[in-house]
């Protein structure tokens, strides 16, 4: 909507300027009722009526130079227009009055400036009177009326342009200002965006040193300890291990995905190299994890075994204990899957924050998903009761 205070400067300019565009219409009607040889009671009556309009509009004018109107003033003044109109018209042939054009000014303007059928119901009323109620007077006589008509069109025209084209400047102003205002507050917010980002990751890279120290220290000290010291030590290990996963993670999501390298990759080496790093954590939870088929894509390696690094440890983790998981290359697609629990929400899946494992952070996929639309590839998951696939498909 065009804010308040643009539909009253534009509709008191409207006020302002109206009795210059009405005046010339009003003489041209008097002056042709007057060589029609209309009767003296029907141009009596038509000029007294159009003065007293005319003196109303330059008495708004006048109020309208010293200062602006409301809007609720403006759709009174409409309607007031309106019902001058419609009683001009009653006196110049009814709804076959030549003024009939001069309606339709006030109606339309009402609908710009408000956006919604202010006077419709007027405008209705006013032609179905017109229609209905008999003409006081004979019609006006030819071409007198053909003059009064071709003016009302023009002048009526003139009033839409002063009222509508300036509401529509109105709207079009608004509506880029609003538009400037989207940009400023998106662009603040990548800006917010992208130093927390990089706090963020200075925060965990500064915390990564500290903790491989404590990791350290715990691992020795555990070897010197039995018993249920070394039980507990073994928890603080673990939890080390979780955390430092965690800082793993949140740093390869949240800083830049560089420029991925092509090359010419062998997919099935890739994926043995990745059940290679990963076959004593499958071996631990007595998960079978196995590679088939072949094929190559063009890819960068380090990139793309980082994203599948991270699919195949979600999949070994969903898996419970005797379950297996497959790694499955086929030219160039890659099928991760696995015999676990599934995943109820599929459309939350990559989305950060989201996870199904307690100790998740749901960037992992994310992180995958990343890289491979880097490569210009697609990741998709299928689950079911049976398990999870996710698929891996590159150009």
């Amino acid at each position: 909507m065009v804010p308040r205070a643009r539909v009253r400067s534009v509709g008191t300019a409207f006020l302002r300027r109206r009795p210059l565009v009405v005046a010339p219409g009003m003489l041209i009607t008097i002056g042709a009722l007057l060589l029609s040889a209309a009767p003296a009671k029907q141009v009596l009556a038509v000029s007294i009526g159009m003065t007293a309009m005319l003196a109303f509009f330059a008495w708004e004018s006048l109020r309208a130079r010293r200062s602006t109107f409301d809007e609720r003033y403006l759709a009174r003044s409409l309607l007031i227009t309106l019902c001058g109109i419609g009683v001009a018209c009653f006196a110049t042939g009814g709804v076959r009055s030549p003024l009939g054009p001069f309606l339709f000014a006030p109606t339309v303007v009402a609908f710009a400036a408000f956006g919604r059928a202010r006077l419709f119901g007027a405008f209705v009323a006013m032609v179905a009177a017109l229609a209905v109620l008999p003409a006081p007077f004979p019609p006006i006589a030819r071409p007198y009326d053909l003059w009064i008509g071709v003016t009302a069109f023009v002048l009526a025209a003139t009033l839409l342009r002063l009222g509508v084209a300036g509401l529509s400047d109105a709207y079009a102003a608004a509506a880029n200002e609003l538009d400037l205002a989207r940009e400023a507050i998106v662009a603040s917010a990548e800006a917010r965006s992208r130093a927390l980002e990089s706090l963020g990751a200075k925060v965990a890279h500064e915390i990564k040193n500290p903790l491989a120290s404590v990791r350290g220290l715990v691992e020795l000290t555990a070897g010197e300890q039995e018993g249920r010291a070394r039980t507990r030590l073994d928890v603080v290990l673990r939890e080390v291990e979780r955390i430092e996963g965690i800082l793993r993670d949140y740093l390869s999501f949240s800083r830049p995905l560089a420029d991925v390298r092509l090359a010419r990759t062998d997919l099935r080496a890739l994926c043995d190299a990745l059940v290679a790093t990963l076959d004593g954590r499958a071996r631990r939870g007595s998960i079978a994890l196995t590679v088939t088929g072949a094929g190559e894509a063009m890819a960068d390696p380090a990139r793309l075994s980082e994203a599948l690094l991270n699919l195949v440890a979600n999949a070994l983790e969903a898996t419970e204990p005797g379950g297996r998981v497959t790694i499955a290359v086929d030219g160039a697609t890659i099928a991760i899957a696995d015999t676990g629990r599934g995943i109820a929400d599929l459309a939350r899946v990559g989305t950060p924050g989201y996870t199904t494992k307690e100790s998740g952070t749901g960037l992992g996929v994310a992180l995958a998903r990343g890289v491979i639309a880097q490569h210009g590839g697609a990741l998709s998951f299928e689950s079911g009761v049976g398990g999870t696939t996710a698929r891996v498909k590159l150009p």
